[in-house]
């Protein structure tokens, strides 16, 4: 057989024809529906749509030229083809068959090689046709990818531009008045450090994402206490948070399971993680550390991963928006550009994942965000 089983709708009043019909595509173990009438056969197609019809030309109430007019005219039927099979043998008889949008007619009586042959033949010009539409379709989304990937880099390199003119110059500023032998006004110094760190961070994160995108991020393998680690992180961010008017809470077990990792990465992770959650929360609110060890479930059964979440009751993230939070060069919104260039998180996530991890963001606007990671134990 040259192809796979298809689905067939028979259409013929004459029970005999249609058990006849039925027999010989069975026998290549196609699925086979029968119906008698033109009007069933609308109703059988609208409801399961099959890959081919053999359609009778003879019939009482609605003849096969009208029931072929009729599919033709449906917009969701008109593509399945539909072969005649009549004693009608006239040149006249084809060209009419044809005319209603039949594309094969089959006389009576009927060789059963040529049935088959015909019916696989439109099965797999039906298939190709699909699988050609869905390749297009493919093409089309990974077309419209690309523009958007484009969009949103240019969008990037105009706003890193942007944004780099007002360090560059306040560090440019500084280096004049020291050249020219001048004093600094007060601060000036501060702010031109403050700048150039805030460039080296951009060009840091850049690097990361580069090296990350092409499998170049080299690893550290440290032996790290959880406990120790995150209380080190609740001291530094408690400060902070406090200064901003934002209660910070805590909670873990006394003990927890040593993991793998490289220090300084995972040290990164969290402190992005814990910076956004009290840049994006308002006085008032309040950020949450906590740890657990996780069991696996499932095809992750016997395995064991320090669970570390990171929840704030900030403004949220907009549901159509969280599916993309941890793509590059994206701001969750457009005045966010001050805060940073949006490599943050996609930087997190390929370091998560690089410790052979998994990162997940929920949020809900107007409520919090909760960041949650799991690391293998």
């Amino acid at each position: 057989m040259l192809v796979p089983p298809a689905d067939v709708l028979l259409v013929d009043d004459n029970p005999t024809n249609l058990d006849v019909l039925a027999r010989v595509l069975r026998s290549q173990n196609h699925r086979v529906r029968t119906v008698t009438s033109g009007a069933l056969a609308l109703e059988a197609m609208r409801r399961q749509p099959p890959e081919v019809v053999l359609l009778d030309v003879a019939m009482p109430d609605m003849d096969g030229y009208q029931t072929c007019a009729l599919i033709r005219d449906d917009p969701k039927l008109a593509s399945i083809p539909v072969l005649f099979i009549s004693a009608m043998d006239g040149p006249l008889d084809k060209v009419k068959a044809f005319e209603s949008g039949g594309r094969d007619y089959v006389t009576k009586p009927f060789a059963a090689e040529e049935v088959l042959a015909r019916v696989e033949h439109h099965v797999n010009l039906g298939r190709l046709q699909k699988h050609m539409e869905q390749q297009n379709q493919s093409l089309l989304d990974a077309n419209l990818k690309l523009k958007e990937i484009h969009v949103l880099k240019a969008n990037f390199t105009a706003m890193l531009v942007h944004d780099l003119r007002s360090p560059l110059t306040s560090v440019g500023l500084t280096l004049e008045l020291l050249q020219s032998g001048q004093a600094p006004k007060p601060g000036m110094i501060d702010q031109a450090v403050d700048s150039f760190q805030r460039v080296q961070g951009l060009l840091d994160e850049m690097l990361d994402l580069h090296r990350s995108e092409h499998g170049q991020m080299p690893l550290r393998s440290d032996t790290i206490d959880p406990v120790a680690w995150l209380q080190g992180f609740a001291d530094q961010f408690s400060v902070r948070a406090q200064a901003e008017g934002i209660l910070f809470q805590t909670y873990w077990p006394e003990a927890l399971a040593p993991i793998k990792g490289d220090r300084s990465k995972l040290d990164r992770v969290l402190h992005n993680l814990l910076s956004n959650a009290i840049k994006f929360t308002p006085r008032g609110g309040a950020v949450k550390l906590e740890a657990a060890l996780e069991f696996g479930a499932g095809v992750e059964a016997g395995l064991r991963f320090l669970r570390i979440a990171v929840i704030d009751t900030g403004r949220g993230i907009p549901a159509e928006q969280l599916p993309f939070v941890f793509d590059p060069f994206r701001q969750s919104e457009p005045g966010d550009a001050h805060r940073g260039f949006g490599l943050g998180l996609a930087i997190v996530q390929r370091l998560v994942a690089a410790h052979h991890g998994q990162i997940r963001a929920q949020s809900q606007l107007g409520f919090g965000s909760n960041f949650t990671i799991l690391l293998p134990c």
